[in-house]
C-alpha cells in the first residue's frame, strides 16, 4: 500500500502544471515538488558548468531548530506543513568561527538544520536518479553545506541528485561529558536525520532511495567513516567516499583521557559547573547561555596558535537509546557497512594547511618551542609524558634527522610529518581494518587515491600560508568537484581536464560503484584489497608528467611503516 501511495505521489509531482508557480520578476515557471506529507516546495533554477538546467530546492527544514531545551539533544524531525513553502535560497549556517582562516567573528544561527536538493531539470533514461549526500568539512568547528561553497554546478552535469546540508558544529554539535547528561555526537545525529529524510523523501524529487552515496571531506570524510561504523546508519546509504579524513585519524575521536576535562574547562569559561554527583547542572546552565557566547568561547581552548585544531571530536557514547557510536572503530572487527563500495584518499600535501601558516606566521616561536608544541599540533598531547617524549624523538629523527631547516623553501619535511600524522596514518588504519574482513567475503570494492594535481591557486593561501607554494594542500581538490571559492581563472588545459574528470569519476562511482566511466579517456582505476596498495595517482604537479590518472602500487610505504611502529608505543593506539 505504501509503495502504491509513493507511486501516486511521484505521478502527481511529475504532472504538476508549470504554471502553478512562477518567478515573480520574469513570470518564468519555477520548479515545484510535493512531498509525501502533502506540503509543497517552491524552488529555483540554476545552471551547470555546461549550461544544463538544474532544479534547486534550498533551505528545506529537516529538523526542528535545536534551541532551548533541544540544545545538546538529538535532533527532532521538522514539523510537516500544508501548502507551499519557499525553498529558493540558502538558510543560515550553524553558529561557528572559522579559526582555520583566522576569522574569529561568530557567524550563523542555531536555527540552521536545513538541507538543499539539486536535481537535473531534464529527465534521463534512468528511471530514478542516483543520489549523492555531501557532509562538509571544517574540523566539526566551522563550515556549511550551502551553495556558495558546495553548489551543484559540476556534479549535476553527470545526471545525479546532490543533497547538501548543515549540521551542528563545535560545542553545539560535539560537546560531550561521556554521560547520559550530554553524550555528544549531535552533529553526527543531525547527519543521520538527513539520511533518514533522504530515505523518506528523495523519491518525490526523482531520486532512488536505494542508491545513495555519502561523501565528505576532512571532518566530513571522517563523518562518512563513522556512519560506516554506526548501526543506526546501516542501510541508509549504499556507497561511501572518504576524502582526506577517516575515523582512524588521531583528531577524529576523543576519549576519557581528555573529553570530560575539556568539557568542564569549556563550561568554566561560561560560569557553568558540574557537581561531584552530576553533570546535569552543568548542561542545564549551558542551555541558558546565548549561542554567541558558546560559539565565541571555543577558541579559548586552543593551547598553541589554533591547535588542537579539532576541539570537540566524535566520541564513544554510553550504551543508551539513540547512541550513535558505542564502540571505537579501532575495536570493531567488521564495520556494519563494510559491504558498501568505498573510495578513499588524501592529497599529496595535506599538511600544508598547517606547515604553511606555521612557517609564515609563527616561524621563530614555533622553531624555539618545537618539542613543546608538536604534540599539541599532532594530537598526542594527552598521551603519558614518557610516550609523548618517545614519539617526539622518533619523528624528529625520521623526518628531520635531528636537523631543522625552517626556511620556507625547505618546508617539505614538516609538511610530510603533518600529512602523515593527521591523514596518511588514519588512511592506513582504515584500510587495514577494512581489508581484515576480506577473508570473510565482507568487503566490497575499495578504490584508493592520492590527489596530486597542482592547480592555479592553492587553498593554502586561505589558511594564511602566504603566496609560497607548499604542495597540494588539504581541500585543494574541492574546486574540482564544486564551485568552491576559487573562480575559473588562469585555467590551463590540464586544469580544465581535471574539472571535467573528477566530477565524472565521483558521479560514476555513485551510479555504478566503479569510478571509471565507460567509455572515456580516463584510464581504468584498479581497486585495492591488500597491501602493498593499488592506488590511483590523480594528476601531477608538473605539466610534463601530467595525467588524469595512473595506477601505482605501494603508497608512501616507508612513511606508513614508521607510523605503524608508533602504534606499538601505547596500547591505546591499538
Amino acid at each position: 500500500m505504501i509503495k502504491v501511495f509513493k507511486f501516486i505521489a511521484l505521478l502527481l509531482v511529475a504532472t504538476v502544471s508549470p504554471n502553478r508557480a512562477e518567478n515573480g520578476e520574469t513570470g518564468e515557471p519555477v520548479p515545484e515538488v510535493t512531498l509525501f506529507h502533502g506540503g509543497s516546495l517552491i524552488g529555483s533554477y540554476m545552471e551547470t558548468t555546461n549550461g544544463n538546467k538544474i532544479k534547486a530546492f534550498r533551505g528545506i527544514p529537516y529538523a526542528e531548530p535545536p534551541v532551548g531545551d533541544l540544545r545538546f539533544k538529538p535532533p527532532l524531525p521538522a514539523k510537516t506543513w500544508r501548502g507551499k513553502k519557499l525553498a529558493n535560497e540558502d538558510q543560515s549556517m550553524c553558529p561557528c568561527q572559522n579559526a582555520f582562516e583566522r576569522n574569529f567573528k561568530v557567524t550563523g544561527d542555531e536555527d540552521c538544520l536545513y538541507l538543499n536538493v539539486y536535481i537535473p531539470a531534464e529527465k534521463t533514461d534512468r528511471e530514478l536518479f542516483s543520489v549523492m549526500v555531501w557532509f562538509h568539512g571544517g574540523g566539526w568547528m566551522t563550515g556549511t553545506g550551502n551553495s556558495h561553497l558546495y553548489g551543484p554546478q559540476r556534479l549535476l552535469d553527470h545526471n545525479i541528485i546532490l543533497v547538501t546540508g548543515n549540521y551542528r558544529l563545535g560545542a553545539f554539535g560535539f560537546l560531550s561529558t561521556l554521560t547520559e547528561d550530554c553524550p555528544g555526537n549531535y552533529g553526527l545525529k543531525d547527519q543521520l536525520l538527513m539520511l533518514n529524510w533522504v530515505k523518506e523523501n528523495i523519491e518525490t524529487f526523482g531520486g532512488n532511495s536505494s542508491d545513495v552515496t555519502i561523501f565528505g571531506q576532512s571532518a566530513g570524510g571522517a563523518s562518512v567513516g563513522l556512519h560506516m561504523f554506526s548501526h543506526l546508519s546501516k542501510g541508509l546509504f549504499h556507497k561511501a567516499i572518504l576524502q582526506s579524513g577517516t575515523p582512524f585519524g588521531e583528531w577524529a575521536m576523543g576519549d576519557e583521557s581528555f573529553i570530560p576535562g575539556r568539557a568542564e574547562k569549556f563550561g568554566q569559561f561560561l560560569n557553568c559547573f558540574r557537581t561531584d554527583e552530576s553533570w546535569e547542572p552543568f548542561v542545564d546552565c549551558l542551555r541558558t547561555k546565548s549561542a554567541y557566547d558558546i560559539a565565541a568561547t571555543l577558541p579559548k581552548l586552543f593551547e598553541y596558535d589554533i591547535d588542537p585544531s579539532l576541539i570537540f571530536p566524535a566520541v564513544v557514547e554510553p550504551e543508551i537509546e539513540g547512541a550513535f557510536l558505542t564502540e571505537h572503530p579501532r575495536k570493531v572487527e567488521i564495520a556494519p557497512s563494510n559491504t558498501v563500495p568505498v573510495m578513499v584518499g588524501i592529497t599529496s600535501g595535506e599538511g600544508a594547511m598547517k606547515s604553511g601558516p606555521l612557517l609564515n606566521l609563527r616561524k621563530e616561536d614555533f622553531t624555539s618551542r618545537f618539542r613543546e608544541v608538536i604534540p599539541i599540533i599532532l594530537f598526542y598531547q594527552n598521551r603519558p609524558e614518557h610516550i609523548q617524549n618517545e614519539i617526539t624523538e622518533r619523528l624528529d629523527e625520521f623526518y628531520f634527522k635531528g636537523e631543522h631547516n625552517w626556511s620556507k623553501d625547505n618546508h617539505l619535511n614538516l609538511t610530510n610529518l603533518i600529512t602523515d600524522s593527521c591523514f596518511t596514518w588514519g588512511l592506513d588504519r582504515f584500510l587495514r581494518n577494512r581489508f581484515a574482513a576480506t577473508s570473510e567475503g565482507l568487503v566490497a570494492p575499495t578504490y584508493v587515491y592520492i590527489y596530486d594535481h597542482r592547480g592555479p591557486v592553492s587553498m593554502s593561501e586561505f589558511f594564511y600560508a602566504g603566496p609560497e607554494y607548499y604542495g597540494v594542500c588539504h581541500t585543494d581538490e574541492l574546486p574540482y568537484l564544486f564551485i568552491y571559492r576559487i573562480p575559473d581563472v588562469h585555467a590551463d588545459q590540464n586544469d580544465t581536464k581535471m574539472k571535467w574528470a573528477m566530477p565524472y569519476m565521483w558521479a560514476n562511482f555513485a551510479k555504478t560503484g566503479n569510478p571509471t566511466p565507460e567509455p572515456s579517456e580516463i584510464p581504468e582505476w584498479i581497486p585495492a584489497d591488500k597491501f602493498p596498495l593499488n592506488y590511483a595517482h590523480i594528476g601531477r604537479k608538473t605539466e610534463e608528467d601530467w595525467t588524469i590518472l595512473s595506477n601505482e602500487e605501494g603508497l608512501m610505504e616507508d612513511r606508513v611503516q614508521f607510523w605503524r611502529g608508533i602504534e606499538d608505543l601505547d596500547p591505546d593506539y591499538a
